[in-house]
């Protein structure tokens, strides 16, 4: 096999390998809890609003930390910023799992909002390493690492369900697995790519360096990474209603019996699923941009499909398309913040990070009331707004406003051009 990069193939393959297993680390340690959230309002005496409130924690924890995961990816290095971030949301579920023992909401609500504070910093990582790998392979790689993430969260959720059948007790289910997926991303992140050397060390040619282009002004940063967030918003606005919503869409507006309608969520994540396994082939083979306008096409015409279906097969297609198309957003977009020139290393990543996650905490709230005021298709509808705004300016804030971005195939000095590609 045939890469752009001067390192071994066998150092990339298994950074490659290591990068996707922590991914699915990382959705494998929280998914756990989730799958248990039932057993936690239960043991708590909660009510619907109460807990509603409760599981925000996570996040609004991610969404406290704002720049933060940024600057501790570049004082620590991703690999140590994966593995303690790892290793500090593992011991914040242990934190809640023990408040859910001990009856205290409280102690649950602050370990969550201090594990999403880690989680934040984890992704941002991870992202970051993944973009790496792509860069020195020469080709996309980032959608199948997201596939990664979705494996792992649904063995967290397999693993979660499996314990509260057993009988386990939560605390010792929490920890047990927080152990396991510690010492997982540990392994993963020893096997990282080195990183790379800060400016004042790169030798006498800083001018490689991607930090030497010029930086463009606040104003004109905000123009270039507002469209990339609207992209990746448009992305997890399908996570959201199909999470929260698209159960109560087909029971409520295609008479899908209650105990059924969760076949909606399970058709939207199998058609992510699959979206990411491919994402990265069709990324190659039509680049980036013909994908994200088809991506996002895809995600109007599903939305909007199963907003107004006349009923419940063409409402599961269209959840389906939707789910297809979003599939590569959040990838795209989390690699083309990261190649705008001028922005600290991790900069793009984090604020496109930030921005999801801050939004989500107010997606279902609003699909909620504009709900009550009119109805769930209208609500549905207005939500698709977002991804054809994505869809309308197609990034050319981006290539009318940005400096040239960094190529996808890292340029190579003329001693490394005159070496055989390693196969």
């Amino acid at each position: 096999m045939q890469t752009s990069s001067c390192l071994p193939f066998s150092v990339l393959r298994r950074s490659r390998w290591a990068a996707m297993a922590a991914f699915a680390t990382n959705g494998a340690l929280p998914a756990s809890l989730l799958a248990r959230y039932a057993e936690v309002k239960e043991s708590l005496g909660l009510s619907p609003a109460l807990f509603g409130v409760l599981v925000v924690g996570l996040g609004l924890g991610g969404a406290l930390v704002v720049h933060l995961p940024g600057v501790v990816s570049r004082r620590l290095g991703v690999a140590r910023s994966a593995g303690l971030g790892t290793a500090w949301i593992g011991a914040c579920l242990v934190l809640a799992a023990a408040g859910v023992t001990f009856g205290s909401p409280w102690v649950v609500l602050l370990g969550l909002i201090l594990a999403g504070a880690g989680d934040a910093v984890v992704d941002v990582a991870q992202n970051s390493q993944g973009i790496r790998v792509q860069e020195h392979y020469g080709r996309s790689l980032l959608n199948s690492m997201h596939a990664g993430w979705s494996i792992g969260a649904a063995v967290g959720g397999a693993v979660g369900t499996g314990a509260a059948l057993l009988g386990v007790p939560l605390l010792t289910h929490m920890a047990a697995w927080a152990i396991v997926c510690v010492l997982a991303m540990t392994l993963c992140a020893r096997r990282f790519l080195p990183e790379p050397k800060p400016l004042e060390e790169a030798g006498d040619h800083p001018d490689e360096t991607p930090q030497s282009a010029a930086a463009p002004g606040a104003g004109r940063m905000i123009l270039i990474l507002a469209p990339l967030a609207l992209v990746a918003l448009a992305g997890i606005s399908v996570e959201d209603i199909g999470n929260n919503w698209s159960a109560v869409l087909l029971a409520g507006e295609r008479d899908v019996a209650a105990a059924s309608a969760g076949v909606g969520l399970t058709v939207l994540l199998a058609a992510q699923f699959v979206g990411r396994l491919l994402g990265d082939r069709v990324v190659d083979a039509l680049g980036s941009r013909l994908t994200l306008l088809i991506s996002l096409a895809g995600v109007v015409l599903g939305l909007g499909g199963a907003a107004w279906a006349p009923n419940a097969a063409l409402t599961l297609i269209g959840l389906a398309a939707a789910g297809l198309g979003c599939a590569v957003t959040v990838p795209i977009a989390f690699a083309r913040a990261d190649a705008i020139p001028g922005l600290a290393d991790h900069s793009g990543v984090t604020w496109i990070s930030w921005v999801m996650r801050t939004v989500a905490l107010c997606l279902s709230p609003a699909i909620g009331a504009m709900t009550e005021a009119g109805s769930l298709p209208l609500a549905l509808t207005a939500v698709t707004l977002i991804a054809v705004l994505a869809l309308i300016l197609q990034l050319d804030l981006v290539t009318r406003l940005a400096p040239p971005l960094r190529r996808l195939r890292p340029q190579r000095t003329t001693a490394q051009r005159t070496r055989p590609a390693r196969r």
